[in-house]
Order: structure tokens, then C-alpha cells, then sequence
């Protein structure tokens, strides 16, 4: 199930970004005109994410209130530098297994090799040339290389 983007926490980030003093997860909602109710909820739930972050910061507690600071060296994080990584890596290799660019993109799992190289081979930009015993010693794995590295690097690297 998809939660649906309501475009709560950029109206979040927005408000507390301008904040020089430290708020509350109240402020912040009389601040967006948010009822009291289920939505409040939201905006206190969405706290804990934009902490996790690092992007807002507990500064003071006052009795049962906790006041947070925003972190103005935040940013947010680049999409698609794994991605990038991986593509680097299979260009730089050559011929290649993808366990080897697990190693070198240091990607976090297997998976999100599979579901990148799926769509590369269906357009042809990298071909199953052998096989070889995987490393754990049960089973072989595809050995793939790059048969148009300018096409590769055009259309892929870009």
C-alpha cells in the first residue's frame, strides 16, 4: 500500500528552515493552519523522520515540551549516486560478474544489481559472455561485458 504525498513535509521543511529560534511540533502546526485532531498527528509523527535525518534537532526541553532546532548545513541527499557508482563500475571493469560491482559500488545488497542490470541487457548494452562458480562455492553466476562502450557511456553514464 502507497501512502499518498500530501506535501506536508515540504511545508514543514519550508517553515522550519526560516526558524531561528527552537519550536514545537505545536508551532509548527498552528504555524501551517493544521486543526487539532489526526493531522496534528501527522506533523508529530513527522517529526521523528526529519530528526532520523539529522535535519532537525532536539535544542531544549522545557517541563513535557520538547523545543527543536533546524540544522541549517543540512541537504538533502543525492538520488541515484548508487546508481551512478554501479554504472562506473561495470564501465570501468569491462567483463564483469555482478558480485564484482557489488564489491566495487559497494551497493548493499544483490537485489538492486538484478532489478539495474535487467533493463541493460534488454537493450543490449551488456551481454552474458560466460559463467563462473560464485564465490561461496555453490552455483555459477553470469559473466557480462560492455560490447559498445561509447553507446554504454552515452547513453547510461550521462
Amino acid at each position: 500500500m502507497k501512502i499518498p504525498k500530501t506535501g506536508l513535509a515540504a511545508r514543514m521543511r519550508e517553515w522550519m528552515s526560516r526558524q531561528r529560534k527552537p519550536f514545537t511540533a505545536g508551532m509548527i502546526a498552528d504555524a501551517l493552519s493544521i486543526p487539532p485532531g489526526a493531522e496534528r498527528d501527522h506533523v508529530r509523527r513527522a517529526i521523528g523522520d526529519f530528526i532520523a535525518r539529522v535535519e532537525i534537532f532536539p535544542a531544549k526541553r522545557i517541563r513535557r515540551q520538547v523545543f527543536y532546532g533546524y540544522n541549517p548545513a543540512w541537504h538533502r541527499m543525492h538520488k541515484g549516486t548508487l546508481n551512478k557508482r554501479i554504472y562506473k563500475a561495470m564501465y570501468v571493469s569491462g567483463t564483469f560478474s555482478l558480485s564484482d560491482i557489488q564489491r566495487l559500488s559497494e551497493a548493499p545488497d544483490r537485489s538492486w544489481l538484478d532489478k539495474i542490470s535487467r533493463p541493460l541487457r534488454k537493450r543490449g548494452l551488456i551481454k552474458p559472455v560466460g559463467r563462473r562458480a560464485c564465490a561461496h562455492g555453490i552455483g555459477a553466476e553470469a559473466i557480462y561485458h560492455i560490447p559498445d562502450r561509447d553507446k554504454f557511456r552515452l547513453e547510461v553514464m550521462e
